[in-house]
């Protein structure tokens, strides 16, 4: 399974053992790139330690998975770097203000796995823009070429990157993403990867990272079985079939 980066730590932070669901937090499969080619990814901080990824969706708000705050004993404790290809360096950043999980969160199942953070003040930082968020649907079609970012792992069981890393996977039917994950899958997920060569995928570190299909934010890096499998692609948040929660309570 993909677990979250940082259990340790987290467990610390809590008081308590960590439970997180089986996500990504790498790229596997992909390459190096720049914060100025995706302005919109976001490194989430647990007391200045990177441990999610997430986007820009307007000045004052970002989203990301609430698998990655869910458990967060007060916003004061996460942060938000933005504006950096480097994850623990450069760029601006910002405190949390307020966080917003959705209340049907299940963490067993990582059904509604979207949280959104409103930050201490609006981003102005070089290299740090919005991104447009999908209309509301039932997710993105088959086939179509997802652009996930992310400081993750670059292999299963690997070290997190320090660099920004970029991998493209296409979208999978939801047909053969319910032959993958058997009676597992919800209206709020759609699948990605390259079934029968595997690969390419995001890992562990960057969970609630964008995912991203002409320039429009789909999705959010949310759980899988290991990373990069043949037989197992990446699960996403579906952000369409969320749109509407995410207007009323961030205004955007």
């Amino acid at each position: 399974m993909k677990y979250l980066v940082v259990l340790g730590l987290v467990a610390f932070v809590f008081g308590q053992e960590a439970s997180v669901p089986k996500l990504d937090g790498r790229i596997v499969g992909g390459e190096a790139t720049s914060i100025a080619t995706y302005p919109y990814q976001i490194s989430l901080q647990l007391l200045s330690t990177h441990i999610c990824g997430g986007a820009i969706i307007s000045s004052s708000w970002i989203i990301t998975a609430a698998h990655c705050v869910v458990n967060a004993p007060v916003p004061s404790y996460l942060s938000v770097r933005a504006g950096s290809s480097i994850r623990n360096s450069g760029g601006q950043v910002y405190s949390v203000v307020k966080v917003v999980s959705h209340p049907s969160y299940v963490s067993t199942s990582h059904d509604y796995d979207v949280a959104l953070l409103q930050l201490s003040s609006s981003i102005s930082t070089t290299n740090a823009n919005v991104i447009s968020l999908a209309a509301s649907g039932t997710g993105p079609a088959a086939n179509l070429t997802a652009v996930v970012t992310g400081w993750g792992a670059t292999s299963e069981g690997g070290s997190a990157a320090t660099t920004l890393q970029v991998v493209r996977v296409p979208v999978i039917s939801r047909t053969d993403c319910d032959t993958a994950y058997p009676l597992q899958l919800t209206d709020r997920m759609f699948c990605a990867g390259i079934l029968g060569v595997g690969g390419k995928d995001a890992c562990q570190g960057d969970s609630g990272g964008p995912v991203v299909i002409d320039e429009v934010l789909y999705g959010l890096v949310s759980w899988g079985d290991g990373c990069a499998r043949d037989d197992a692609p990446g699960v996403y948040t579906n952000l369409q079939v969320l749109r509407d929660w995410i207007s009323i309570n961030s205004g955007v």
